[in-house]
């Protein structure tokens, strides 16, 4: 294959140059440089030792697709500070899309199990020599699911079972991290959720929540459409904090007379005639760790999933004399994954309502802009080759 590189500056900001004469193949791609998102040719990527090549068939937009378009450098500096290296190299421009399920077209593995045609998702990464890859949030040598083709590692990919479709089985990862938040929780049946954010990460977490039948679940959002969209997932109360608190509408559905089902109870904060209370912070503002301290009952259990990317403060005094149980969460296991796609193909977990639109390469951008200011729109899907 010719060697490439990328030119900085340039009018197209990617401009392939070869080192030879021979036409090499290329494919269309999205890409983010200095915060512009825009359509270029990239070479077509070529599979090592343990990976597949695979078309890229759907690629859902994440809320990190989002941030990495307008705070690229925000983010590498603040993993930079949490892991001690930088998650994605903004000198480069930035490939996107993590959320995909794609067609198998080429294996440098004659023992794989998968063969050309199979539709497949797979964990976003790359083990290989170097260290681990991330797909998604990475240069042009590893093109994520915003591209024609991309390359997915053998060892972390699974076939498509049952005729999923491919739509739902491109949401398996924005699921699999709702299943391992919720799974951090612990829910018990006596559990009564409250959601606070009824964005694509709340509503996920109220679909896993419906399947595991924890409930009554009650789930907050100042948004007409997601609280409509939350009851259409599993939600049995919805709650616009606007108008009423949500950890009034929590008390409502948490009563119980039977102590066999009581909460942690204290002398002082009380807790009788309530069952247990675990709430998933979903917003990812600042404030909302302490409002959540505030609202919440004595003993509850917290789990912080929004991402919040800026300083917060809060009065640990609150938790403190409450005793409550805050966890904090991101990703997911292999085991987790497996076990998503399980459930979306089985039908046992029912995610199609999250998905608000497909659309093509072409409008990649407009979609962008209406996950930037969101209303309806929860999960847009790009096909890029259609």
């Amino acid at each position: 294959m010719a060697s490439w590189v990328i030119e900085q500056g340039s009018a197209l900001s990617a401009v392939l140059r070869h080192n030879n004469t021979s036409e090499e193949k290329t494919m269309r791609s999205a890409i983010v440089e200095n915060n512009n998102l825009k359509i270029v040719d990239l070479p077509e990527p070529s599979p090592r030792e343990n990976e597949l090549l695979v078309k890229t068939l759907a690629c859902g937009i994440c809320g990190s697709d989002l941030h990495c378009r307008h705070h690229a450098h925000e983010l590498a500096d603040n993993s930079r500070q949490i892991i001690g290296s930088s998650i994605i190299d903004t000198s480069q421009p930035i490939l996107m899309g993590h959320e995909f399920v794609g067609e198998v077209l080429e294996s440098r593995d004659p023992g794989s199990p998968f063969r050309e045609g199979d539709r497949v998702v797979s964990l976003p990464f790359l083990m290989r020599e170097e260290g681990l890859v991330s797909i998604g949030f990475g240069s042009p040598q590893v093109p994520g699911g915003f591209s024609q083709q991309m390359l997915v590692d053998g060892r972390l990919t699974m076939k498509v079972p049952n005729g999923l479709d491919t739509g739902l089985a491109a949401l398996t990862e924005p699921m699999a991290v709702a299943l391992h938040a919720v799974n951090r929780g612990e829910p018990s049946r006596h559990h009564v959720p409250l959601v606070i954010g009824c964005g694509p990460i709340g509503l996920a977490i109220i679909a896993i929540l419906k399947m595991m039948n924890i409930g009554p679940i009650v789930a907050s959002d100042f948004s007409k459409a997601r609280r409509d969209l939350a009851r259409k997932v599993g939600a049995d109360v919805v709650v616009n904090p606007a108008e009423h608190s949500p950890y009034e509408s929590w008390q409502q559905a948490a009563g119980t007379e039977s102590a066999d089902e009581f909460g942690p109870i204290s002398p002082l904060l009380g807790g009788a005639g309530l069952r247990p209370s675990l709430i998933f912070e979903c917003v990812g503002v600042p404030g909302l760790i302490q409002n959540v301290c505030a609202g919440a009952p004595y003993g509850a259990r917290v789990v912080v999933v929004g991402l919040c990317m800026e300083q917060d403060a809060m009065v640990p005094a609150f938790p403190i004399l409450k005793e409550l149980d805050i966890r904090f969460v991101s990703f997911y296991s292999a085991e987790e994954f497996g076990a998503t796609l399980n459930y979306l193909a089985n039908g046992e977990l029912d995610a199609s309502a999250l998905i608000s639109d497909t659309v093509a390469l072409d409008d990649i951008e407009s979609a962008f802009d209406r996950l930037g200011t969101p209303e309806s729109d929860i999960k847009i899907l790009v096909t890029p080759n259609q």
